[in-house]
């Protein structure tokens, strides 16, 4: 950034303002003394007088204030040194002309105040404007040297030596006048007006010569603003006093003619400061316009009085009232025309850039209907902005409300554009403090973007601060206080719809290498203005189409069936993928886990960052359980931010660093899980938003119960298959297994029925042995199946005691005793004495006869079988272990369940009918024990089935 304001004010220019001062309050005191109050005898002439002397002193002031003014902000040296003498020798001029004033010295200083006024302005004109390269000639001319033919150069500095020359003499011809030669003070006043005619004649000459030889644009403003404010100012001058006398008409006062010329400094430093005004060009039009307004306005009534009196002398005096009524009539029908004519005189002549640039944004073909997305929005803006103002390089960033951001559209492309936006964005972050990487997306709450809000009107990026503790100098928002003025600083327009800022233009250098200043500001805002309302539309077009977007997503989901998803996590996923692609963000399903009290991460997908790096969320609370909507720590445009945990769900154990949306998903006391959606940038949670995600919450609920509901439904009929073909089992071995004893009862009865009388007595007794021992197979078959329905009744009835284990083995013992000889087992018991077991002892003994019977029907005849116990902290261990065929491990968990055996078991000569296991299970769990088994499967090895119970105290 350049020099700022404090460092403009050099000891050289301070020392020129006190010279000023010095001079004004110089002049007005001789002024003031020279009055002689003693000579007024009048008090209407002392009236008069002191009026004089305070038009004097007001136009006086106007000067100096003015000339103040272009002291300071004014950049060319000698522009401000030329300005400055012309300001001080009018300043002295009107000090002088008090008419009563007798005075030889200050005669002589007016005449000499006068003389050097006119060599300053026409030295002004000569010079100007600012800066002087805005005179050089246009690219590929060879008829100008230094921005004017030679031969007019050479003829204008002999015309000012010449002025210079003269106005030497008729000072001192003035000297002797005064001094010496009172007759020829006739003589005197000729040549003083024979000199202002020559000085002002000659400057207008140097005026027109400059205005052709200009080769830009700006160049011939300023020109035209100072040449025709002298024009303009001197008007009233020549038409109410000079005219009139030439005409030999009745005049003006020389002094009231000279009012107007008090307007001169005001014009001429709007000239000088033209490109320095921080201010829009319609208030600069509207002064301007109303001053020529009421100049013709004033000419207009001299010109019919003039008229009317030339024309009709008699009337005038005859028939006065007739006359004057017909002048008012006159002027009422003109007066409409005058005033629009000093309107567009004071466009045409002062404002043709901003003529010029109404003009085109107002062409049919700018605008057309198909603006119906942001990105076509800001390419008419741009196509625009870069066909008026001219602009090599720019920028548009669009307001999103939902991130609290402003955007860079289009995308930033780097390859594909070329360098000239990414070198104009490296500008705008540099400026703004903030890194490249992330210039794309400006944050609403940095300083810049305020004080654009504040200001009202475009700024220079060289005007803004680097930030709020700087600050700016109060006339910062009149004047451009950098200095120099860079051809590459940026301008910097804030597009406004229905009073807030929308978008941003940032505007890089100009193809002519000007920079931006004075109208500029102006039509920047005339830019954005016309296109400010297709801006806003495209904006709330696209979020009509992310809101229908997500609307879409929602109705697209409702339409798939609930059967086309196997698994919750299959629906999680799809749900999540689905408000993930419709919001661009990240969506993450967690799912309530009745048991712990906990949520699990189930599905996580999408674009986006995650909310925690957690997968189990603890600690619930009822508050967790309502919809928040966290939309972090960003600031508005109006300054006020939310606070960074008012919208947190408790449950979280830190607050995450991105905005979230947290949606439960439950219905009354029906907790299922939440739905997050987490968003990578800023985001701002609007009511219609909320209602459509919560919405879409409520359909994933929907979705994820009936799927839950259905895969419950599936499980129930996959077990009531699995009954049904347990029954079908069931009645096969049940019918098998009933079979066969009972064909041996019925063949042995068949037997003594007929062979009675033939068979010995001792066979007879055998038959009938074989018989009933059929029957009492028979009767424990049917006892183990009622056993098994009764098993729920039975666990009810369980009654539990210390009971002695070793003592409860050696009686099961004692029962197979018959069996265990026949088939020549040897049996280990390893049992302490004083292990004692809480449990029921009838169905211990129950169980202990089911696993034993087990282990000799499926181990070989001769193979041992172990039976052994051990004490763990407060449980014992009882184990069996026999070498048959062992179970496989796939099968080990099935086989306690009601009415399974293997199928292996199901086609051989053992008989069963599925029940042990599972009544042995059914019992232990009674009494507050378990049961498994442990086998490799592989023959030879057999099982190893183990049961624990309570440790019990020794009786």
């Amino acid at each position: 950034m350049q020099s700022n304001y404090t460092m403009l004010m050099k000891p050289q220019r301070i020392l020129l303002l006190l010279l000023a001062i010095f001079i004004f309050c110089c002049v007005f005191l001789l002024d003031g003394l020279s009055i002689r109050l003693p000579s007024i005898h009048d008090q209407t002439e002392a009236i008069v007088l002191w009026t004089s002397f305070g038009f004097s002193l007001l136009t006086a002031l106007i000067f100096l204030l003015v000339c103040q003014n272009v002291l300071f902000y004014a950049r060319n040296r000698s522009v401000v040194l030329r300005f400055l003498g012309f300001s001080l020798s009018m300043l002295a001029t009107f000090g002088t002309l008090n008419y009563i004033c007798t005075s030889p010295w200050l005669s002589l200083l007016n005449i000499f105040s006068l003389i050097s006024a006119l060599i300053f302005l026409s030295n002004l004109f000569f010079s100007f404007p600012d800066p002087p390269s805005l005179l050089a000639p246009a690219r590929g001319s060879s008829s100008r040297v230094a921005g004017k033919p030679l031969f007019v150069r050479v003829l204008i500095r002999s015309y000012l030596w010449l002025l210079s020359i003269s106005g030497t003499g008729l000072s001192v011809f003035a000297i002797g006048v005064t001094f010496r030669f009172d007759s020829l003070m006739y003589w005197l006043q000729v040549g003083k007006w024979s000199y202002c005619l020559f000085g002002l004649t000659g400057s207008l000459l140097i005026f027109m010569v400059a205005y052709r030889q200009s080769a830009h644009e700006r160049a011939r403003q300023q020109l035209l603003l100072l040449g025709c404010g002298l024009l303009v100012t001197l008007m009233p001058f020549l038409f109410f006093s000079v005219a009139p006398h030439l005409l030999g008409l009745h005049g003006f006062s020389d002094k009231l003619a000279l009012i107007s010329l008090c307007l001169f400094p005001l014009l001429s430093s709007c000239a000088i400061l033209r490109y320095q005004l921080c201010m829009f060009d319609t208030l600069l039009l509207k002064i301007l316009a109303l001053f020529f307004r009421l100049a013709f306005l004033d000419i207009l009534m001299y010109l019919v009085v003039g008229i009317g009196r030339f024309l009709f002398p008699v009337y005038a005096v005859e028939h006065n009232y007739i006359y004057v009524f017909c002048i008012i009539c006159s002027i009422t029908v003109f007066s409409p025309f005058v005033w629009w004519a000093g309107m567009v005189f004071t466009r045409r002549c002062f404002f043709s850039e901003i003529v010029q640039a109404r003009r085109l944004l107002d062409e049919p073909g700018l605008l057309t209907d198909d603006v119906n997305s942001i990105d076509k929005a800001v390419d008419a803006i741009a196509s625009a902005a870069t066909r008026i103002l001219q602009s090599t390089q720019l920028c548009i960033f669009v307001y999103d409300e939902i991130s609290g951001q402003f955007e860079l559209y289009p995308e930033l492309v780097q390859w594909i554009e070329g360098p000239s936006r990414y070198t104009l964005l490296a500008t705008v972050a540099e400026a703004f403090h903030i890194p490249i990487a992330t210039a794309h997306r400006l944050d609403s709450h940095l300083f810049a973007l305020q004080r654009l809000v504040q200001v009202k009107r475009p700024l220079l990026l060289s005007e803004i601060p680097p930030d709020q503790a700087s600050g700016h100098h109060p006339l910062a928002r009149f004047f451009i206080q950098s200095s120099p003025l860079s051809s590459k600083d940026c301008l910097l327009t804030a597009i406004r719809a229905q009073g807030k800022m929308i978008g941003l233009l940032v505007l890089g250098p100009r193809v002519n290498g000007l920079p931006y200043a004075g109208a500029d500001l102006e039509i920047a805002h005339l830019l954005v203005e016309r296109f400010s309302m297709v801006l806003e539309t495209a904006r709330l077009y696209a979020r009509v189409v992310q809101h229908t977007s997500l609307l879409n997503s929602l109705y697209n989901m409702s339409i798939i069936p609930d059967s086309a998803f196997k698994t919750v996590k299959e629906a999680a996923m799809t749900y999540a993928m689905a408000v993930a692609v419709s919001t661009s963000s990240a969506a993450e399903i967690w799912l309530y886990d009745k048991q712990q009290k906990e949520l699990c991460l189930e599905a996580t997908i999408g674009y986006g960052p995650r909310l925690l790096p957690l997968t189990r969320l603890t600690n619930l609370q009822a508050a967790d359980w309502r919809s928040h909507f966290y939309a972090g720590t960003t600031v508005a445009l109006n300054g006020n931010g939310s606070h960074p945990s008012s919208s947190l769900p408790l449950c979280l154990p830190v607050v995450p660093a991105c905005p979230f949306a947290w949606l439960p998903l439950h219905k009354s006391e029906q907790y299922t899980g939440v739905l997050v959606i987490t968003y990578a940038h800023s985001h701002v949670f609007f009511d219609e938003e909320t209602r459509v995600l919560e919405m879409f919450a409520s359909q994933c609920l929907s979705t994820l119960d009936n799927v839950q509901m259905t895969m419950e439904l599936r499980a129930a009929y996959k077990r009531q298959k699995e009954l049904d073909q347990l029954k079908d089992q069931f009645i096969t071995t049940a019918s098998h297994e009933l079979r066969t004893p009972l064909t041996t009862v019925v063949g042995y009865i068949e037997l003594l029925d007929q062979y009675h009388e033939k068979l010995e007595a001792s066979s007879r007794s055998e038959f009938i042995e074989k018989a009933r021992r059929g029957c009492d197979e028979l009767n424990l078959l049917m006892s183990n199946i009622l056993d098994a329905s009764l098993v729920n009744l039975d666990v009810e009835a369980v009654y539990l005691r210390p009971i002695a284990l070793h003592t409860t083995v050696s009686y099961v013992l004692e029962i197979m005793d018959a069996i265990l000889a026949r088939e020549q087992r040897p049996v280990s018991v390893r049992i302490a004495d004083d292990l004692f077991v809480d449990a029921d002892d009838a169905r211990l003994q129950q169980i202990l006869l089911n696993l034993l019977s087990n282990a000799l029907k499926y181990s070989a005849a001769g193979s041992p079988i172990e039976i052994f116990a051990t004490s763990l902290q407060d449980q014992v261990i009882v184990n069996i272990k026999d070498y048959g065929l062992g179970v496989p491990p796939e099968e080990q968990q099935r086989l306690f369940e009601r009415f399974v055996r293997l199928e292996r078991d199901i086609n051989s000569p053992v008989r069963g009918a599925g029940l042990g296991l599972f009544i042995c299970r059914c019992l232990l769990e009674a009494m507050g024990g378990r049961i498994w088994i442990e086998s490799s499967g592989v023959v030879g090895d057999g099982s190893l089935v183990s049961f624990a119970l309570q440790l019990a105290p020794r009786i």
